[in-house]
């Protein structure tokens, strides 16, 4: 690495590091000045409320990244153009694109870390940061966790139960239907009126049992009481909620998506959900693209045009992100354009910004 990509990677990291933590005390101090009063009404102990907001950094920082990104873009590229040193290093033979490699470098491996960063340490913060809100600090049950509704629970050796309704307190399951996939298909399908808990393990009441070879049915039984021994299911896993698509680690929404796949449910709105972890991060990379030629220009190089410029550009993305997942839930896009349709259009701008830009 030269010295010149050192010197603009080096104040570029700096400027971003010092953006997302301002950023971030931002929204942290909006939150709390929002919600002291709740947590004073619910006494809730400052330890706690501490680690609540250190649960939510994760979330903030995926939130603000492609922001603190843009304006860090901003502020280097602007820097370099308001002190003359751009026209420098392009009077010394360095093309803006030349210049340009460090940051899209950079941009490339942050939106890669931000991938790995929200579903491994995002995602499971979020869902222990809602359990400790609404049991800890507020000291909810939740009231509906008695019934369950449209129960899917995925088990070993290709067994999903699928239950109408599930009541904890009596542990039973209403209007089952359990079916063992093997290669993508159906091998096996039970169904009963109910399934209830004992000691040794779920029994079925008026259960039918039927076995398939390709499309073919080979085999049908009916049984006033069948012991499922095959199901590993307990109930506490029964019990267990289904999480929303945003909540839900990628391999485990993948999982869902494949199972509603096979029972023939609308996966519209969990596609959509899949491949924005995967395109929303790389707004960065992007938005590195469209800030540098928008700061080359010395007219635009301020400190405070270069602040406004990030906040408009990045709600923009975001109404835009918006609408595409609407889009995409309601069948009007194609789940993977709905997911990228933003990036594809900043995308778009960003490259004839930047092949048009003085170099």
């Amino acid at each position: 690495m030269k010295t010149i990509d050192k010197y603009i990677l080096g104040r570029f990291l700096q400027i971003l590091g010092f953006a997302l933590v301002a950023f971030i005390l931002v929204v942290l101090i909006v939150d709390i000045v929002e919600n002291v009063d709740k947590f004073i009404d619910y006494k809730a102990p400052l330890g706690l409320v501490v680690y609540y907001y250190i649960l939510y950094t994760p979330f903030i920082i995926i939130l603000v990244l492609p922001v603190a990104v843009l304006l860090a873009t901003m502020f280097t590229i602007g820097a370099l153009a308001r002190f003359q040193e751009l026209t420098v290093m392009k009077a010394s033979g360095l093309s803006l694109y030349r210049l340009a490699i460090p940051l899209l470098l950079a941009g490339f491996v942050i939106s890669i870390a931000a991938i790995f960063f929200a579903d491994i340490i995002m995602v499971p913060a979020e869902a222990k940061r809602d359990w400790l809100k609404r049991s800890q600090i507020e000291h909810r049950t939740d009231s509906d966790g008695i019934m369950l509704a449209n129960v899917i629970k995925p088990g070993r050796d290709g067994w999903v139960v699928f239950a109408r309704t599930y009541n904890e307190n009596s542990r039973t399951a209403q209007d089952v239907l359990i079916q063992k996939i093997q290669n993508n298909q159906i091998a096996i399908a039970v169904t009963a009126r109910q399934m209830a808990w004992s000691d040794s393990g779920w029994i079925l009441d008026r259960a039918t049992r039927r076995v398939f070879e390709g499309e073919k049915e080979i085999q049908f039984s009916r049984q006033d009481t069948l012991w499922a021994e095959f199901l590993s299911q307990t109930p506490e896993t029964m019990s267990h909620k289904l999480k929303k698509p945003r909540d839900t680690r990628f391999f485990e929404l993948l999982d869902l998506i494949n199972l509603k796949r096979l029972m023939g449910q609308d996966t519209a709105r969990d596609r959509v959900e899949l491949y924005l972890k995967i395109s929303h991060p790389f707004i960065n990379f992007i938005l590195i693209i469209i800030g540098i030629p928008l700061a080359a220009n010395p007219k635009r190089s301020g400190g405070s045009i270069g602040l406004g410029l990030s906040v408009i550009i990045s709600f923009i993305y975001f109404v835009i992100l918006r609408a595409g997942q609407s889009f995409g839930y309601t069948h009007e896009l194609p789940p993977v354009l709905a997911a990228t349709i933003g990036n594809i259009i900043f995308m778009l701008i960003g490259l004839v910004m930047f092949f048009k830009a003085r170099k």
